[in-house]
């Protein structure tokens, strides 16, 4: 799998170029231009002959067509001059401290990957080491010493994690730079030299990109409203997806840069893609629904998350992540949820149908390279989320390995990126990391919740098959486990339910009407599920504890 930066996404690879060539052709341009501009100078005294006859009157003549033809021949000169040069002088600020860093951080990775490896069989050795010794020796007189080692080997994946991360940064800073330089001279050359932006402009742009922090970029965006409109409409793909600009601004260059993309997209995937994309955006609703992010190139798949509801005054904003070959021609049935969702907590309610990581298929799921790199992504847009929106309560619900994914953003940080209820519903497994797991059980938010259909085979396959996500929500610390088999809500209504592994459809977790989206709901609405756990109108099925051939021996199956 490709590489790419946890912030902007970019593939990590080497920027092609030859700034000393640049410069060779930018001179040869110039000297042409300035041939040009001596010729230019003849002709114009040509054209202010004195005298009268018709040789005079001749001359006069060709000097003006000469003039005709070399004046778009000298500017072109001077642009192509002026571009080359540019583009060679940002080559060698930015491309060349980028291409320094790939081996560096090639390197890194892999460091990272052995030392979490490490961790985590330590981590196991000790747990197994600690209990036979204990039994053997009758007390804990090693447990200091075998916790001791696993830490270490923590430590030192902690630490190779930091190195990683410090030298991403350090490449998405050059990559930007370089990403803008090569745009601006794509648009010098399609428009003129009308077509860059100003020293301000980019300046401005540089620094939000440079940024390390959404409230830095939303600070620094604030500080110049006059800037705006000219920097959406030249660099939509940037900010539009830029966490810490407002959605109101995002939304409207996304809205722009999908629309631009329709316009000359040829028949195919592709088009098929940014089509269910303008679908979904064109669905009901007060207030419509909003591009609020949108990559049609960035990655693998076509990745874009779409906001109902007014993110900017809701007081509760829902995520709803997907699993497993999830894409955005699902965002449809998604976008149903999110305004159902919005129905059931309130007025104040706002839902953003998240599809910004590329979601593994059935060969990818035991993996986590889908989930740690749809963890940066997720984890950027939620410090966003709580940049822009400081006071509202921040709620995931995550189905399948979408809530794999969220589960390593969210135990990525103690604070678990200001996300208040973390809900998995048919959860693939949590990662095994301890530091996420600690996290995520240190009695600081996010409360979380679980809950497994018990005719959900393919979510217990995916947490066996899974050794580095294996771990059940349903049986950590402080989860509040509730019912998707069935039940009646606070009316005596009845609620189906989840009768398998989908999202969406007749059985689904997440189908509006069901056990499972109602409790869903109600965990948002009040903190608690709407359901009493094996209460009325529940149903036993395959998975059920009381089945016969469940024994207590192997109750773990039961997850």
């Amino acid at each position: 799998m490709t590489l790419r930066s946890p912030t902007h996404g970019y593939a990590l690879e080497r920027i092609a170029g030859d700034s000393g060539t640049m410069s060779w052709w930018a001179g040869r341009l110039t000297q042409v231009q300035d041939q040009l501009d001596d010729l230019h100078t003849s002709a114009t005294a040509v054209q202010s002959l004195p005298g009268v006859g018709d040789s005079v009157t001749a001359a006069r003549s060709r000097a003006g067509d000469l003039l005709s033809a070399i004046t778009p021949d000298s500017d072109a000169a001077a642009l192509l001059a002026r571009v080359m040069q540019d583009y060679a002088d940002a080559h060698d600020r930015y491309a060349k401290p980028a291409n320094d860093l790939v081996e560096q951080i090639e390197t890194a990775h892999v460091t990272w990957m052995q030392a979490s490896a490490e961790a985590a069989e330590a981590r196991r050795w000790a747990v197994a080491a600690e209990s036979a010794l204990n039994s053997l020796v009758g007390d804990t007189v090693f447990d200091d010493l075998i916790l001791g080692l696993a830490d270490e080997a923590e430590a030192l994946s902690t630490t190779a994690q930091q190195n990683l991360s410090t030298l991403w940064g350090e490449y998405e800073r050059h990559r930007s730079g370089w990403e803008l330089a090569y745009d601006e001279a794509l648009a010098a050359l399609a428009g003129g030299s009308g077509a860059t932006l100003s020293a301000e402009h980019r300046q401005l742009l540089e620094r939000m990109l440079a940024a390390d922090s959404p409230d830095e970029v939303q600070r620094l965006w604030r500080q110049h409203p006059e800037l705006h409109d000219e920097l959406l409409d030249a660099h939509p793909e940037l900010l539009g997806n830029l966490d810490g600009i407002p959605y109101d601004d995002r939304a409207r260059a996304n809205r722009a840069h999908l629309d631009a993309l329709l316009a000359t997209e040829p028949p195919g995937e592709h088009r098929d893609d940014l089509e269910a994309i303008k679908r979904a955006l064109n669905a009901e609703g007060d207030p419509r629904p909003s591009l609020i992010s949108f990559d049609p190139t960035g990655s693998e798949q076509v990745t874009a998350a779409i906001a109902y509801g007014d993110l900017a005054t809701a007081s509760e904003i829902n995520s709803l992540v997907p699993g497993m070959n999830s894409n955005v021609r699902d965002l449809a049935a998604w976008g149903e949820a999110a305004k159902a969702l919005n129905r059931s907590v309130g007025p104040d309610s706002a839902t953003v149908a998240w599809f910004g990581y590329d979601s593994p298929n059935l060969l990818e799921e035991p993996g986590m390279g889908r989930a740690k790199d749809g963890a940066a992504a997720l984890s950027s847009y939620l410090e966003g989320l709580r940049a822009l929106a400081p006071n509202a309560e921040i709620n995931v619900i995550a189905h399948s390995y979408g809530s794999t994914t969220a589960a390593l953003a969210i135990g990525s940080q103690p604070d678990g990126h200001g996300v208040t209820s973390f809900i998995a519903v048919g959860s693939a497994g949590f990662p095994g990391d301890e530091t996420v797991r600690e996290n995520l059980t240190n009695g600081q938010p996010p409360q979380m919740y679980a809950t497994l259909s018990e005719d959900d085979a393919v979510a217990r396959i995916g947490r066996a098959t899974a050794p580095n996500h294996s771990v059940s929500p349903e049986t950590m610390t402080g989860v509040t486990v509730f019912d998707s088999d069935g039940g009646v809500d606070r009316d005596g209504g009845e609620l189906p339910a989840a009768t398998g592994h989908d999202a969406f459809g007749p059985g689904a977790y997440l189908e509006p009407g069901s056990e499972s989206f109602y409790n869903v709901g109600e965990i948002i609405r009040t903190g608690e599920p709407g359901t009493e756990r094996q209460g009325e109108g529940s149903t036993e099925g395959f998975w059920d504890p009381t089945n016969w051939w469940i024994s207590d021996e192997y109750s773990f199956i039961d997850f």
